[in-house]
């Protein structure tokens, strides 16, 4: 991403979903990216400046929420300094980079969340389910702590519908397949979500072949004359 603005607007984007614990990720990612992100704010380490109790005002800003209780505020804060003491001399706008290709490789990065809705007569499934959808297909997770509870492909899911208070897909082969059921009100909005995703990849896949198509067909062919 070439586009200093646009990146800024993906970074504070990502900043923002890491924060408040949106995507989920590992202790260490989340003492990597606040170190980053202090540097991103406020510059080189200084030892003398940068000290315990110069983010004590503001610490809440650097550590996922979820994760916030783990330790005391301090801590966090000692851990964090440690880890911004590594940028130095790292330009801000690789920094960003380095943010932004670290979240990048989540599975959640990307994905977008719809509040816990309640499962109906899934036997599989818990009673409250946290549905996401990105390019990749659905992802179903636990509301308390995110962690995943399964994931369907678009190419194994073979349905999909929706009315003013509920959401279903069915997914599998022609064999076999499974329906899952959901009482919300945003079923109109995730099945257009997954609407949007999958008139993307068509397109894709088109453009693809058109240039295939293109390169196939450009060719030129010699005569004897040109020999």
């Amino acid at each position: 991403m070439q586009d200093p603005v646009a990146k800024n607007l993906v970074y504070i984007q990502a900043v923002a979903n890491v924060i408040e614990s949106i995507y989920n990720c590992s202790g260490e990612d989340a003492l990597k990216l606040a170190g980053l992100k202090v540097h991103i704010t406020y510059g080189d380490h200084n030892p003398s400046v940068h000290q315990v109790g110069f983010l004590s005002h503001e610490i809440k800003k650097f550590v996922p929420k979820n994760m916030f209780s783990a330790k005391k505020p301090s801590e966090w804060e000692a851990l964090i300094l440690k880890e911004h003491a590594k940028q130095k001399g790292k330009n801000k706008e690789d920094a960003k980079a380095e943010y932004l290709g670290t979240v990048k490789v989540w599975k959640d990065y990307g994905c977008t969340f719809f509040p816990p809705c309640k499962s109906v007569n899934n036997k599989n499934l818990p009673s409250k389910v946290l549905i996401g959808v990105n390019f990749e297909g659905i992802r179903l997770l636990k509301p308390k702590n995110r962690e995943s509870i399964s994931e369907h492909q678009f190419t194994e899911i073979c349905s999909w519908a929706s009315s003013s208070g509920t959401f279903a897909f069915e997914f599998g082969n022609q064999n076999e397949s499974t329906k899952y059921s959901f009482d919300t009100k945003y079923g109109a909005i995730i099945a257009s979500t997954i609407q949007t995703y999958i008139d993307i990849l068509v397109q894709m896949l088109k453009n693809g072949e058109d240039d295939e198509e293109t390169q196939n067909t450009g060719t030129t062919s010699k005569s004897s004359d040109d020999y």
